[in-house]
């Protein structure tokens, strides 16, 4: 049976203060070690009463300071006294016997205790987690969840909480990282699959795009299209459904990216090289990182332990959410739906995994959402979609399509000017194939600016 005294390294954490007395100023670079990551707890005493030293500004760190300081907190001082140590002259000539002479191998020294204390606490942390397992009301959503959080409590107090750095020390690792999320055409993040889109905003990690529409105008198909592009351009991506089953979801799918009328698909008459189009899209589909779920009822902390799951499994970094549901009247109870929801996409979903979120939520008749202003300041970006009116169709033409787009909300870029009815974008929807593309724009208003 292993045994946790065994994840330790007295020799190392002797190191540690051995050094420091003769380069306190070396603890500036190991902000991240804390007293409690010790094993042994004089040793913990000790290094924290040199920290306080230090952040005093002494700067002669003796055995005589050191016995100050320990004695001027009554918690520290009893803990000490519970040792039974030797005398903290006698404890000092040893730790300085155990110092090393550079930063590099105290840095080194102070990184294996801190692994250490984490493998200890990892320990201790997965038992707990396995009498958990015992509990007869535990569900699996809520002890998987527990897991993950526990994971990561660990990880972001051992691996995140290294010494503070000025943005200038970091500028070039971000700069990097800006540069290696442009696509070919230069944009930043996952571009849409649509350029006029994109001329306003992209998909960027840690963002939330909700499309709002009226009860049956094309907001899932919209959905679908960019899930499809997504994929096209090797996103992983999930999609949470919670209208539409799997098997239905499958067949749009498949008229969608092979181009074959959804009637056909689903009755099966189809021509001959319909259906070498359909197996190509099917042998495609199977290698594709993609997870389709059905769930009318899928719970918030069911919803991110899936999503958890998938980053570390498949790197999961696009998500649509079809849909966030509300009633037909403006009340507060719809915005316990819609504003509840909206925060938990964006702050847990979107904020904490890092994940790129699409969503669209349901107009009501009067085309309005129940306290939009409440939901809206949860969104990165908002749309309103819907079928043109044929006062607009006759106005536009009819090569610029029957359905339009306007960005009312968008904190990613710039957004239309909302009470201009002449500035949206201009779509061609066809429900035979489940396919949403550009049209021709219309003209602009020469008063528009």
């Amino acid at each position: 049976m292993p045994n946790i005294d065994e994840l330790s390294d007295i020799q190392s954490e002797s190191g540690i203060i051995g050094t420091l007395m003769f380069h306190p100023e070396f603890i500036l670079h190991t902000d991240y070690l804390k007293p409690n990551h010790f094993y042994s707890t004089e040793n913990g005493c000790i290094y924290w009463s040199i920290q306080e030293l230090y952040r005093d500004g002494v700067t002669n760190i003796d055995a005589y300071n050191i016995s100050n300081k320990i004695q001027s907190n009554p918690q520290v001082a009893r803990t000490i006294e519970k040792y039974n140590l030797p005398s903290v002259q006698e404890w000092c000539s040893l730790y300085k016997e155990a110092a090393r002479n550079s930063l590099e191998e105290y840095k080194m020294l102070a990184k294996n205790v801190s692994t250490l204390a984490f493998k200890r606490d990892l320990f201790k942390s997965l038992n707990k987690m396995t009498l958990s397992c015992f509990e007869a009301e535990t569900t699996l959503e809520v002890l998987s969840n527990k897991v993950y959080d526990e994971i990561d409590r660990l990880t972001e107090s051992y691996v995140t909480t290294e010494e503070v750095r000025t943005l200038g020390q970091d500028i070039d690792y971000i700069w990097e990282e800006i540069v290696s999320r442009r696509s070919e055409n230069g944009l930043y993040g996952i571009p849409s699959k649509y350029d006029a889109f994109n001329q306003y905003f992209t998909y960027e990690p840690g963002e939330l795009v909700v499309v709002q529409a009226k009860y049956k105008r094309g907001k899932s198909v919209l959905l679908m299209n960019e899930v499809v592009h997504k994929l096209k351009n090797g996103t992983p991506t999930l999609v949470i459904d919670t209208e539409m089953q799997t098997r239905l979801y499958t067949e749009r799918l498949i008229s969608h990216i092979s181009n074959v009328d959804i009637k056909r698909v689903k009755s099966g008459d189809y021509t001959e090289e319909e259906a070498e189009r359909i197996k190509s899209c099917i042998k495609w589909l199977k290698g594709q990182p993609f997870v389709h779920i059905y769930d009318p009822q899928i719970t918030n902390e069911k919803l991110y332990s899936i999503c958890k799951m998938l980053k570390y499994r498949m790197n999961l970094e696009f998500v649509a959410f079809d849909y966030i549901k509300s009633n037909e009247t403006n009340t507060g109870d719809n915005y316990n739906i819609l504003g509840a929801k909206c925060d938990f996409l964006k702050n847990r979903i979107a904020g904490e995994l890092n994940l790129s979120v699409l969503t669209a939520c349901q107009l009501n008749r009067a085309g309005e959402v129940a306290d939009s202003d409440k939901i809206n300041r949860y969104l990165s970006v908002g749309i309103k979609w819907g079928y043109k009116t044929q006062e607009m169709m006759v106005s536009d033409g009819v090569q610029c399509g029957n359905a339009y787009a306007k960005i009312y909300v968008n904190r990613l870029g710039e957004q239309m000017q909302e009470d201009n009815e002449e500035e949206y974008i201009d779509f061609l929807f066809s429900g035979n194939t489940m396919t949403i593309v550009e049209a021709e724009q219309h003209r602009r208003s020469e008063n528009e600016f």
